[in-house]
């Protein structure tokens, strides 16, 4: 795919937004472990609205690339593994860097930003019914089904619900 890169400030919280017309009220949040979308707004809890809010780092095993630390759990960031995403703790292994670490891609879908796997080349972080996960848009359904990959994996870097 492509290589151009997009430059996103470091040690800043952030929320990512969903991009997809009709959920653009929905942001990744955390819960269980897992990453989810889900709506949030000025009404929503306090828990949500950190769940909600990450750190923009420096990628874990490229300094170029992006890496998300949980704000209500420090030490924490997204990763994927077997293609699902969650908060895990920084394990400080060459593979957890890798599945922590995304590249900022201008965003697929025409607006936003696309997160590259920097371990899985080709692969976008991407919701899909509400849960979020790495894909390539390589199979026939579910959340690698190709016909929605590209609406689905662009976000907006939005203030961050919890400052």
């Amino acid at each position: 795919m492509w290589r151009s890169s997009v430059l996103l400030p470091t040690d800043v919280r952030r929320s990512l937004r969903v991009t997809t017309w009709g959920h653009t009220d929905r942001y990744l949040r955390h819960a269980d472990s897992l990453a989810y979308t889900e709506v949030v707004n000025a009404g929503s809890s306090a828990t949500l609205k950190q769940d909600a809010t990450y750190t923009v780092r420096r990628g874990l095993a490229d300094s170029s690339c992006y890496s998300f630390e949980s704000v209500n759990f420090p030490g924490q960031f997204l990763r994927h593994a077997d293609s699902r995403v969650r908060n895990a703790p920084n394990e400080n292994t060459a593979l957890h860097r890798q599945d922590a670490t995304f590249c900022a891609r201008p965003g697929v879908g025409g607006t936003g930003v696309t997160f590259e796997s920097i371990n899985v080349p080709g692969s976008y972080l991407r919701h899909f019914d509400s849960a979020v996960y790495i894909a390539s848009g390589s199979a026939g359904e579910g959340f690698n089904r190709p016909q929605t990959l590209t609406a689905d994996s662009s976000w907006t870097l939005a203030a961050p619900w919890a400052p």
